[in-house]
C-alpha cells in the first residue's frame, strides 16, 4: 500500500487568522492552549517564541506578542473539509485530529490518504502531489507531506527534511530499500510515542531508528514496553497498520434563505450555482449521479413554484447542470423569492458503458438534456422491445430514460433472425382479398417463399398462429403477407424497400 500523510502543524493559527484584520496578521501572533504556545507565526518565531513555551515566558520574550485562544472546533471543521475534498482521489481517507497537550507539546493534526489505486487515474505521482499542494494553497493552509508504505511510516517521514526534499521533485514511488533507509536515519525524537519513552531512548544512547533494529526484540520489549514494540513493527511494515477510515457525510446544503427576496430570476443565478456545486461535490465523492433535479421557489404565505430538470448522463459538471435548469427558472413568472431549495431523486451509480456507447452518446446526451429542459421530460420518447412475438407488437414507445447510459436496465439483444424482414411494417395488418388460391393487392400476388410460422401469446386462450410468406406483384414489388391459421384470412404485414 502507499500512504500519503499531510501534517498540519500550523492549523491552529491558520483557522484563527482568517478573521483578523490585515494589520494584526503581520504582527507577532501565537496560539495558546492550557497556558502553552501550540502555534506561532514567523514574526513571533524570529523573536524567540517557540512551541511549548508557557504564555508568560512567551510574553516576556516578546511584549508585542498577540495571543489567541485555540479553537479546536474550527480546526476539526477545516480538517473535515479537507478530508471531503480528498475523496476525489481515494475512498480511504483518515483525518487525525490534534492530540492533547502533554509535556508542553501536542501531536499536530494530519490527513492520511491511501494512494496505491489512485496514481494512474490522476496522471501519476507528481501530478497528484501537485494537485494536493495547489488545494492546500487555495485553502490558505501549509503542511508537510510524507509518503510511506504504512500510515505510521508516512507520518514519520513527513517530519524528515531529507524525505520532504525528495518528495518535492519525485515522479515515481521509491523502492522498499529506500524507504527503510529513510526510516533508519530518522531521529528517535520523531517517533510517535510519549515523552517518557523518548527520554528512555536517548538515555540508552539510541539517537536514530536504525539503532533499534540492531537490538533483539525481547530486549526492546523489556526496556520500552509491548506497545512501543507494536508501533515499531507497524513502522517497519512487519505488522498491519490499520487506521480508521472516514466517510463523506450524506448531507449537503439544500436551501438558501434570502433576507431581501430578489424580484428577478437573474440574481438567483449565484445562489443556484452555490447549491449545485455543493450537490455536485457530494455526488462526486459518492460516485453517483442524479436522475432528476428538483427546484422549489418559496414566495411566502404558502405560495411556491416547483420545476424539475432531468439528467440523462452521469459525467456532468456543475455549470452544465446549472444551464439545464436556467431556462425553466427564466420561464417562471417574476416574483420575490424567499427560499430557494434543491433536492435530487435517488442518486445512482453510473452505468457501465460500451466504448461505442461512450463515443456516440457524449454529444447526443447533451442535446437530450437541453431538449428536456426546453420541451419537458414527456415530450421525448424512444423505442423499447416487448415480449410479444407478433411483428406489430414487438416494440412500444418508452420514456427517454430507457436509452443506454441513463441508468435503465438494458434489454438483451434479440436473437439473430435469418429470414428476411421488411423495413416498413404497417401499424396494423391490412386484410388482403383472395379468391380461391389467389391473393390480390394492386393486382395479383405471387407467393415466393414460405411458410414461416410465428405464434403470439401461445400460452393464452386467444393466441395467434400465423404462416408468413414473401410475395411479389406484377411490377416486381415485394411484400410480407401472412395467413391467420384460426380464421384462414390473409393479411399484409409489411413492404420491402
Amino acid at each position: 500500500m502507499l500512504w500519503l500523510c499531510i501534517q498540519l502543524p500550523t492549523l491552529p493559527l491558520e483557522v484563527l487568522t482568517r478573521t483578523l484584520k490585515a494589520g494584526k496578521q503581520t504582527g507577532a501572533l501565537g496560539v495558546v492552549e492550557q497556558q502553552r504556545i501550540v502555534a506561532r507565526n514567523r514574526p513571533a518565531a524570529e523573536r524567540g517564541v517557540a512551541v511549548g513555551l508557557s504564555s508568560a515566558t512567551a510574553r516576556a520574550r516578546n511584549r508585542g506578542l498577540h495571543l489567541l485562544q485555540r479553537d479546536r472546533a474550527q480546526e476539526q471543521q477545516q480538517l473535515a473539509q479537507l478530508a471531503r475534498w480528498s475523496y476525489r482521489f481515494t475512498p480511504l481517507v483518515s483525518a487525525q485530529a490534534a492530540g492533547p497537550i502533554r509535556d508542553g507539546d501536542s501531536r499536530p493534526a494530519c490527513l492520511l490518504l491511501e494512494l496505491s489505486g489512485s496514481l494512474k487515474t490522476n496522471g501519476g505521482l507528481r501530478a497528484l502531489l501537485d494537485q494536493v499542494q495547489q488545494t492546500l494553497a487555495q485553502m490558505s493552509l501549509s503542511g508537510f507531506m510524507g509518503l510511506g508504505q504504512s500510515p505510521s511510516a508516512a507520518r514519520l517521514l513527513s517530519q524528515l527534511p531529507a524525505h520532504r526534499r525528495w518528495l518535492a521533485q519525485a515522479h515515481t514511488v521509491p523502492s522498499p530499500q529506500q524507504w527503510q533507509q529513510w526510516i533508519g536515519t530518522a531521529p528517535s525524537k520523531l517517533l510517535d510515542c510519549d515523552h517518557h519513552t523518548i527520554t528512555q531512548l536517548y538515555a540508552c544512547g539510541i539517537r536514530q531508528v536504525r539503532q533499534l533494529r540492531t537490538m533483539p526484540l525481547s530486549e526492546v520489549t523489556s526496556r520500552f514496553g509491548r506497545s512501543f514494540v507494536e508501533y515499531f513493527t507497524r513502522l517497519n511494515g512487519s505488522r498491519q497498520d490499520p487506521v480508521s477510515s472516514d466517510h463523506p457525510p450524506a448531507q449537503y446544503p439544500t436551501a438558501l434563505y434570502f433576507r431581501r427576496p430578489p424580484e428577478h430570476s437573474e440574481p438567483l443565478q449565484f445562489p443556484a450555482n452555490h447549491l449545485l456545486r455543493a450537490l455536485y461535490q457530494q455526488l462526486q465523492r459518492r460516485q453517483c449521479y442524479p436522475r432528476q433535479l428538483h427546484w422549489q421557489r418559496d414566495f411566502g404565505r404558502g405560495r411556491s413554484h416547483s420545476y424539475t430538470g432531468a439528467v440523462s448522463r452521469a459525467p456532468l459538471a456543475s455549470q452544465r447542470l446549472l444551464a439545464l435548469t436556467r431556462r425553466q427558472r427564466e420561464q417562471a413568472a417574476p416574483e420575490p423569492v424567499r427560499t430557494l431549495r434543491l433536492t435530487c431523486s435517488q442518486p445512482e451509480p453510473p452505468a457501465e458503458e460500451k466504448p461505442a456507447e461512450a463515443l456516440f452518446n457524449q454529444g447526443s446526451q447533451a442535446l437530450l438534456n437541453k431538449l428536456k429542459a426546453r420541451l419537458g421530460h414527456q415530450a421525448l420518447s424512444t423505442i423499447a422491445l416487448t415480449g410479444s412475438g407478433l411483428p406489430e407488437q414487438t416494440w412500444q414507445r418508452a420514456g427517454i430514460s430507457s436509452l443506454p447510459g441513463n441508468g435503465a436496465q438494458k434489454c438483451p439483444p434479440p436473437p439473430p433472425c435469418h429470414p428476411p424482414r421488411p423495413n416498413w411494417l404497417l401499424p396494423r395488418p391490412s386484410p388482403l382479398p383472395h379468391r380461391g388460391h389467389k391473393l390480390f393487392y394492386r393486382g395479383e400476388l405471387q407467393l415466393l417463399q414460405g411458410p414461416e410460422k410465428i405464434d403470439g401469446y401461445w400460452w393464452q386462450h386467444g393466441h395467434h398462429s400465423r404462416d408468413y410468406y414473401m410475395a411479389r406483384d406484377k411490377d416486381g414489388g415485394l411484400y410480407w403477407v401472412f395467413q391467420d391459421l384460426t380464421s384462414r384470412a390473409w393479411f399484409l404485414q409489411g413492404i420491402f424497400s
